[in-house]
């Protein structure tokens, strides 16, 4: 999996090899936003919690921030943004996706022809989130994870190559997480109504995105 700096990414080794500052990030200056592929069904953020404890990254009693919320437009995503910035804890640490339920919204509304406008300006929201973190000045990282492609979620690929050089061209650090490739051949990993993902997803979901944090040092 290549990352937005170019670089291959090794899902899963686990290892930062001794390299990373530690105590650099609070758990509660780590904030996950988006719309149901965060919430549901539940497991994503503690898995990471999980692996961050294990790896004394956060302490036992710790928690990241969760402003995520569900069926939620890109739009909207960035508010959630707005909001903890705008509290007195400040983000080091930006976790999210979004985007789809932009393009699905769109599909049950014009059908197919709609969905590559509606990935277009939700790609454009991002880019104006990516910008407005960077003018704010805390965040140190991003990562941005795109869901896989499956029938229920149109638009997957309309907006992966649109999101993915939004994060190569944003000012602070933004790593992009595709997870077709992971997803891809294991149906038992989606569930809830056929676009979520199973208590399976999740986890794969959480160890790819603290994989990622091991690689880059990021909250560690």
């Amino acid at each position: 999996m290549v990352g937005c700096g170019g670089k291959l990414i090794h899902l899963g080794d686990g290892n930062d090899g001794g390299t990373c500052a530690h105590g650099q990030v609070s758990a509660n200056e780590v904030l996950w936003i988006g719309d149901s592929w965060i919430l549901v069904p539940g497991g994503q953020v503690p898995r990471v919690e999980d692996l961050a404890r294990t790896a004394n990254a956060i302490g036992p009693n710790d928690s990241y921030v969760v402003g995520a919320a569900p069926a939620v437009l890109m739009s909207m995503i960035a508010s959630q943004y707005d909001t903890q910035e705008a509290s007195a804890t400040k983000v080091k640490v930006l976790i999210l996706d979004g985007g789809t339920w932009d393009t699905i919204q769109a599909n049950n509304s014009g059908g197919a022809a709609a969905v590559p406008a509606a990935a277009t300006s939700a790609a454009n929201a991002f880019s104006q989130l990516l910008s407005n973190v960077a003018s704010d000045r805390t965040v140190q990282h991003i990562i941005y994870f795109l869901p896989p492609e499956i029938q229920t979620i149109p638009g997957v690929a309309e907006l992966r190559p649109l999101v993915s050089q939004a994060c190569q061209q944003s000012t602070v650090p933004c790593h992009f997480l595709d997870l077709n490739m992971l997803f891809t051949g294991h149906p038992e990993y989606i569930g809830a109504g056929n676009f979520l993902p199973t208590d399976a997803g999740a986890v794969v979901l959480g160890d790819a995105i603290w994989a990622l944090m091991q690689q880059y040092c990021i909250a560690q």
